[in-house]
Parts: structure tokens; C-alpha cells; sequence
């Protein structure tokens, strides 16, 4: 005999519902699970907290007109319920829908509170252990949001961090889900396939008195390769939240992006058991940690194909690859024109002004070596004509600020600062400041060729006979 689902009071299976008349979950949305014919009775799974709840079918209320976040509903409301009973084509519609109309969807997943509390409780056990770390700096925003920071490990298919059934491996598991689901619809809604996903990335919030603990690390080359590969490739950004604190999340349209019927920005909030989907081409994503306690969550990347390069036999004239481009003609004339001067140099004289000023002021721009520097007092003799291995000087010159390279701006990496040449910094940053007085500037140099140079005095290169 063929089973089937009846339709009561204009009500079937696996719709969101609300209840009515039952003084625990009065008003609160569920999904409908089940009709029992003999009592008459409809069957809810609650969506907040995971209880099956046996009620009148007069008690269960269709509901009409919820619209989600974005759609002129509260932050608090979702476009789509997962359940047991929810289908994947329905489900796949609407996260389509959601995603080509607004550029995200919010779903709520049925799981009960006991979950959640497992995820959060293997988490802590984790971080506990000292498995919990942070992103490099360099990419830390990209993985969590702009101006967002977090404990983060990633969830790798051979660590053995969370058990095979674990609650934190299963809320993975509908990660890949609805990738599944997303698929079929990502070229017409999205632009491009989706080849792949990232894995999962589980963050903890990261509390004020924590930040000092948890020093971002210098980024290797690697990580910035990993980074840019899933900046360049995502094309959806997944997290599941697993609360148990409620985090809010402000989408900020970029500029350029594919739906132009948007807001400039709109916030959601991210109660247990939300999965959000952002379109990365759309919005600029922020998380704002909860007001009371901590939250935990997963984080991945839908990603489109690679790029896949390959060389054929080369046809025509290979002589072209060898010529070389002409540049700017050279000077006309043989006078030098000097048109700006700068300099960094001790009795904190940063330009020609103050250093005119501290010439006519008699300044005196010396200091006696301090003992966290060099203790001189062993060698240290009166005598000018001074026994070997003794010296009569005690005074010297500090430059201020030597130590503070702003390396971003020279598009160089942390870990490739900290190696350098203190005197290799300094030259960089007084050289760029005599080219940018005449107006030049880096991101102008970089695709524009001029005549301009740099003459340094130097006389100091004991850098590289430091000890390690």
C-alpha cells in the first residue's frame, strides 16, 4: 500500500508552523513532523529547543508571510528551517532564491539544545589542551571579517581532535550538505560552478583580556597562498553557529556588487544553531562578538574552479618574447635638479628644518649608553690613547622610532621585516619620503616609469656581522 502524508486544517509535513495554546511554546515556530490519525493530533519538532511537542491540529498555526532578514523582517528571523523533514529540492529553491535575490540566506537548523552543548563543551576541552591558536594578521580579517578577530584550529579530515560522531563533526557534515544542494544552481545564481569547499575552520570568540594571550603569528608564505587562493576562488562564505551566546553579523554591500536592488548594509543576528551563507562578491562581512558570554562557530568557503594552465606547442614569431620595452627617453641636459630632501637622523631631526634648527641651536644630540644597551663600564677607560680591549667612549646618538618600519606600506610581509636591515628600512622609508614630496607615490610608481633617483650617505653596514 503507498503511504502518503494528508493535508489537515490546510497544513502538510515538514512546514513551518506555530503554536498556539500550549502554555510552554505559546507562539513559538516549529516544524510540522507528523499527523497521528488515531488521536487526531499533529506532531511539531520546536525549533528552539529541539522538543517534540504533541498538540491539537487547532493549536498549530500556519505561518503566513514570514519573510527573512533583509526582506523587511526583525534581524532575528530566518528565510529557511532544516529539519528532518524539510526536503533538499525545496530547500535548494529557496537557498537559490535567497542568494540571487539578497546575496545571503539564514537557515535554522532543528537540533535540540543537547548538541549545541556537546559542540561547545568539546571546543572548550580543545582550547584547554592548547590546540586553539591565531590567524597571522595578515589574514585573520579575511577569514573572519573585517575588523573581526577569534581563537580559531582548523578542522582537518585526519586530525583526531572531534570524535567521527561528534556534534562539531556532523554540524561539518551539513556544511558539505548543502554544498551538494548549492551546486546545481551556482552558475545561473552565482556566476560560477562550485568545484570544492574549504575545510572547516572552528573559531572561539576571543575576549579583551585574552587578545594579549593569543599573539598573531608572522605569516608564512604559505598561509598568504592558502589566503589568496580562497580570497580569489570563494565564492560563498558558510559559517554554523553553535552558540551558545548570540553574535550579530552587519553585511556591507560592496561597491560593484551583482544586485544592485540592496541596502547599503543590513545585520542578522546568529542565536545557536544558524547557518548563514554570504555571496562574496556582494557584501563586505562583519561579526560582532555577543554582548554576554562566548560563542563558537565553523566557518568554510565554497570555492570555484582553479585556474588549470597549460603550454601547447608556441606558433608564429618567438622572436617577439625576447625584445625588451623602451622606457622614458633619458634627461635632455646634464644639471641635476634637486627637488626634495629628507632625512632621519638623531635629535629627533625627521626634515631640513629641524635639523637647521638644531645645527643653530647648538643641540647637543648625544646620550650616555644606557645599560639595557651596552654595558661600557668593564672596557671603559679615561685614557685617550687606550689600552687594547678598553675604549673611552661612553656617548652615542639614538635615532627614535628606528624600530617602527611600516612594512604594508612597501607591500612587504612580516616575516620578511623582521629580517631586514634596520639601515635597508630606514633608507626605504626616507627615500620614499623624498620622492613622495614631488608627488610620487607608490601605487603610482608601481605601474609608471619616471626619471628619479635616491643618493644616500651611508657609512654604517654592521648589520650583518651581528651575532643571531
Amino acid at each position: 500500500m503507498l503511504g502518503y502524508s494528508p493535508t489537515v486544517n490546510g497544513l502538510h509535513i515538514g512546514q513551518l508552523v506555530e503554536v498556539s495554546g500550549e502554555p510552554a511554546y505559546e507562539g513559538e515556530y516549529g516544524q510540522l513532523q507528523e499527523y497521528l490519525p488515531d488521536s487526531h493530533k499533529f506532531k511539531v519538532l520546536m525549533i528552539n529547543s529541539g522538543d517534540m511537542v504533541t498538540a491539537d491540529p487547532d493549536s498549530v498555526l500556519s505561518v503566513e508571510g514570514c519573510a527573512g532578514p533583509g526582506d523587511g523582517s526583525a534581524s532575528e528571523s530566518f528565510d529557511v528551517v532544516i529539519g528532518p523533514q524539510t526536503g533538499r529540492g525545496p530547500l535548494g529553491d529557496t537557498i537559490a532564491e535567497c542568494l540571487g535575490s539578497k546575496g545571503f540566506c539564514v537557515a535554522r537548523i532543528v537540533q535540540g539544545t543537547e548538541a549545541p552543548v556537546k559542540s561547545f563543551e568539546s571546543i572548550k576541552e580543545l582550547e584547554a589542551e592548547g590546540r586553539f591558536g591565531r590567524l597571522a594578521q595578515e589574514v585573520e580579517e579575511g577569514y573572519l571579517g573585517k575588523g573581526s578577530r577569534g581563537k580559531v584550529m582548523w578542522l582537518d579530515t585526519d586530525t583526531d581532535a572531534f570524535g567521527d560522531d561528534s556534534a562539531v563533526r556532523r554540524n561539518d557534515a551539513n556544511i558539505s550538505s548543502i554544498a551538494e544542494l548549492v551546486v546545481p544552481y551556482a552558475e545561473n545564481v552565482l556566476g560560477a560552478a562550485v568545484a570544492e569547499r574549504t575545510p572547516a575552520l572552528v573559531c572561539l570568540t576571543m575576549s579583551d583580556a585574552e587578545e594579549a594571550e593569543y599573539e598573531s603569528h608572522v605569516a608564512t608564505d604559505q598561509m598568504i597562498e592558502e589566503f589568496y587562493s580562497t580570497w580569489y576562488r570563494g565564492v560563498l562564505r558558510v559559517m554554523h553557529f553553535m552558540g551558545p551566546g548570540t553574535g550579530k553579523a552587519t553585511l556591507t554591500l560592496k561597491k560593484g556588487a551583482p544586485i544592485t536592488t540592496l541596502e547599503e548594509s543590513c545585520e542578522v543576528y546568529l542565536p545557536t544553531n544558524t547557518i548563514l551563507l554570504i555571496r562574496e562578491d556582494a557584501f563586505e562581512y562583519t561579526y560582532s562578538e555577543p554582548e554576554n558570554g562566548e560563542a563558537a562557530w565553523l566557518t568554510s568557503f565554497f570555492l570555484k574552479p582553479g585556474h588549470q594552465w597549460s603550454m601547447s606547442e608556441i606558433e608564429g614569431d618567438t622572436g617577439v618574447l625576447a625584445l625588451m620595452g623602451e622606457g622614458p627617453p633619458p634627461p635632455s641636459q646634464d644639471l641635476v635638479a634637486v627637488c626634495a630632501f629628507s632625512l632621519q637622523s638623531c635629535g629627533r631631526m625627521t626634515d631640513h628644518h629641524k635639523e637647521w634648527a638644531a645645527y643653530m641651536a647648538g643641540t647637543d644630540a648625544q646620550m650616555e649608553m644606557p645599560f639595557s644597551r651596552f654595558d661600557y663600564r668593564p672596557y671603559y677607560s679615561d685614557d685617550v690613547d687606550t689600552l687594547a680591549g678598553t675604549t673611552y667612549v661612553k656617548h652615542f646618538s639614538v635615532q627614535e622610532g628606528i624600530e617602527l618600519f611600516d612594512n604594508k606600506t612597501f607591500e612587504i610581509s612580516n616575516m620578511e621585516a623582521s629580517a631586514m636591515d634596520p639601515l635597508c628600512r630606514q633608507v626605504m622609508e626616507v627615500g620614499y619620503l623624498s620622492v613622495f614630496q614631488i608627488g610620487l607615490t607608490k601605487k603610482y610608481c608601481n605601474t609608471n616609469p619616471c626619471h628619479a633617483s635616491v643618493s644616500v650617505g651611508c657609512d654604517k653596514q654592521e648589520w650583518l656581522l651581528m651575532p643571531d
